[in-house]
């Protein structure tokens, strides 16, 4: 049920998130690199204004952490998504390493899509196990169904399997995410560990059909190390659920805008701010 507050499409989230995310590449990029030089002649006045370009920067990864996973849910084809994500990885990744690094190749940072790479292989491990769980419990109330039906005792046997086959999937659930977690904080990725969990905790609520505010809550709970991630989480809760309002190719518009405004931002540092 539609109500009126909720009022953003996720075109108009990954609008908000890509412009607050803009903003905060501007301060990492820009007015980072003048401050760690000690040149500037107003370093006050450059930190304070860098500490508001970051804190509204903090806003676009929960955002681009839950369209990544109503993406994961609405889409036809996930072989296709994961390689575009995987193909974005790679584009993104001389541009990430000019823009915040000034050079072609810096090994201890790589990009965000690194991050809802692994947060995708994540969750499309946990989908592979609800399916098999669903496959398996149809299979015992069938069982007992036919149990009853020919007469014969309730099948006391089958009592079980359903815990103890749930319980070793939750298992391998943990062990994947353990995984994706290793995988981030070895790769180093931006935003680590913490991302591929909130991608994660957005999945679980959604297939569990949790409460968005319970999982808005959560992943806040998550974020505290970054407070001002607090818009992220609050925007999540005006979405109506819509996918689009514009044609196909406006999709590869919001691809290609992380790989290209950070070859820019990375142009404009290393031409004007090498020294």
């Amino acid at each position: 049920m539609k109500t009126r507050w909720k009022f953003l499409n996720s075109d108009m989230l990954k609008v908000i998130a890509i412009v607050t995310m803009v903003i905060d590449h501007i301060g990492a990029s820009f007015i980072e690199t003048v401050l760690l030089s000690g040149s500037a002649d107003n370093f006050q006045v450059l930190h304070e204004i860098d500490g508001v370009l970051r804190s509204i920067g903090r806003t676009a990864f929960p955002i681009f952490a839950f369209l990544l996973v109503e993406g994961f849910f609405h889409t036809r084809n996930r072989t296709g998504y994961l390689g575009r994500l995987v193909l974005f990885t790679a584009l993104s990744e001389i541009p990430f390493d000019l823009a915040f690094y000034g050079r072609l190749f810096y090994k201890d940072s790589q990009n965000v899509f690194w991050t809802l790479v692994i947060g995708f292989l994540v969750i499309e491990g946990f989908e592979s196990l609800y399916e098999k769980y669903e496959l398996r419990r149809k299979y015992i109330v069938e069982t007992r169904e036919w149990i009853n039906g020919t007469g014969g005792k309730s099948g006391i046997s089958l009592q079980w399997m359903a815990p103890v086959y749930t319980g070793f999937l939750i298992c391998l659930a943990a062990l994947f995410t353990f995984v994706g977690m290793t995988a981030a904080a070895f790769f180093r990725t931006d935003y680590n560990i913490y991302g591929v969990l909130l991608i994660v905790l957005f999945y679980i609520g959604r297939r569990a059909g949790i409460h968005p505010l319970l999982c808005c809550i959560g992943g806040y709970l998550l974020f505290l190390w970054e407070p001002y991630s607090i818009g992220g989480f609050l925007l999540i809760l005006f979405y109506n659920g819509e996918r689009k309002w514009r044609g196909r190719g406006f999709q590869y518009f919001f691809y290609l805008f992380y790989p290209v405004h950070l070859l820019i931002l990375g142009l404009i540092r290393v031409v004007f701010l090498a020294n």
